[in-house]
């Protein structure tokens, strides 16, 4: 597809949004990315998986590369993480070309009432104790490994990066402080989205002008939302986001409840 001018403008605007959520969250691109895809742009949930996937790895790149120049994150924690994630990404983008749009679409509604509801319950962490770095014990692994496939799957299923779970996971699961849990959920969301982007490239389905038109207002955001990080009320923000995905949520299971319900039954 060809976007014209007004799609243009629409399609800048709200990746320069998204793109500020992502960095100053470090979660929330990709599961925002999507329905703008399918609702806003009137992308196919096969193409909007994959464009989204690619969006959300250049932001979430930059971001990464911000918080490991301040600091602000575990690259051998988000190594294990990526690392862990390849198979479940090639599965997840296997299972998204082979299952209806309908059944996709409902069930990211339901992943965005646990995203919404997991942001505002989550852990906080201590921003004022300096993290210890982490034992990487047989425990430990076995747990970054669970998240990490679980988060992978995900990526290639639905054509998020996973900060919206990792986020909360590393805080509550792993310890990770909350200022650091940013930085390091945005270095294994840009490796989660490489194999995701590889997997999707091999099948089909990524508009790349889209790609260039969200990412590219998407970097610009990310930077200013790296900049508020830290400076804005960390719980106002996490409300805001998950008020914000509740009700993307709401309209997502709204427009796809009844099909869902006929395609499960059928």
């Amino acid at each position: 597809m060809f976007p014209d001018l007004w799609i243009a403008v629409v399609a800048i605007s709200l990746g320069g949004m998204i793109g500020v959520v992502q960095g100053t969250l470090g979660a929330g691109g990709a599961i925002l990315t999507l329905p703008v895809l399918v609702y806003v742009l009137g992308a196919p949930v096969p193409v909007a998986t994959g464009t989204s996937i690619a969006v959300t790895c250049l932001n979430a790149s930059v971001g990464a590369l911000q918080a490991w120049r301040w600091r602000r994150a575990l690259p051998r924690v988000s190594v294990v993480l990526g690392t862990a994630g390849i198979l479940g990404t090639f599965a997840g983008a296997w299972m998204n070309h082979r299952t209806p749009e309908v059944v996709v679409l409902g069930l990211f509604g339901l992943i965005m009432l646990a995203s919404a509801t997991s942001m505002v319950r989550g852990g906080t962490g201590s921003d004022a104790v300096a993290p210890a770095p982490p034992v990487f014990t047989p425990v430990f692994i076995s747990k970054v490994v669970t998240v990490g496939l679980g988060v992978g799957t995900l990526t290639g299923l639905f054509g998020v990066g996973g900060g919206f779970l990792l986020v909360p996971a590393l805080v509550t699961v792993l310890g990770v402080p909350m200022r650091m849990a940013a930085g390091t959920s945005m270095m294994a969301i840009t490796l989660n989205s490489l194999w995701g982007l590889a997997a999707h490239t091999g099948l089909g389905g990524i508009d790349w002008l889209l790609v260039a038109l969200l990412g590219g207002s998407g970097i610009v955001g990310v930077v200013a939302g790296g900049h508020l990080a830290g400076r804005l009320p960390e719980r106002h923000l996490r409300r805001a986001f998950a008020g914000l995905v509740f009700a993307l949520a709401a309209y997502t299971l709204a427009r796809n409840a009844a099909a869902l319900v006929d395609a499960i039954a059928a």
